[in-house]
This record gives C-alpha cells, structure tokens and sequence, in this order.
C-alpha cells in the first residue's frame, strides 16, 4: 500500500480542522515539465492567502503568506500544518 503525499496529508488535516478552507495548485503550462510544486490556501473571509512549496509535494515545504513577511520552514505535515493554522490566527 503507498502512503498518501505529504500534501495530500496536509490538505486533508487542514479541511478537517479549517472550516471552508480553499486549496488550489499552482497551473502550468507544461505539466511535468514546469515545477508544479506550489499551492495556495485560503480562508473564505480572511485577507490574503498562504503559499507552501515543494518541488514534489513532501516535506520540507516553504511556507509564505501575503500578510506576514515570515518565511518559514515545515519539516514534517504537523509543521505545515500547525504553522499555516498560525498564519490564519
């Protein structure tokens, strides 16, 4: 049995624990070829969005927001999400 992608796991926890939490992928225009590695959460509601990066969708992640000049680093999903809940207050 494979085990789920860390960002599988990430946006799992978080629809479970952010009520009506957006999640959207960044779109390339050359799937497996440009680095898709990006995605954006947003709040309905809430100002702003927050942005984690990996080059293959498992930790470390880099996690950005639009409110906050903090660049912070997700070693593990707990991390990620602990820290993008954080951003959201």
């Amino acid at each position: 049995m494979t085990r789920p992608r860390d960002i599988d796991q990430i946006i799992a926890r978080l629809r479970l624990t952010v009520p009506g939490v957006e999640v959207a992928q960044l779109q390339v225009a050359h799937p497996g070829a440009d680095d898709d590695g990006l995605w954006f959460f947003r709040v309905p509601g809430r100002a702003g969005e927050v942005q984690i990066e990996s080059a293959k969708g498992s930790c470390p992640f880099l996690i950005e927001c639009d409110f906050s000049t903090a660049r912070e680093h997700g070693d593990t999903v707990d991390e990620v999400v602990a820290t993008i809940r954080a951003f959201y207050g």
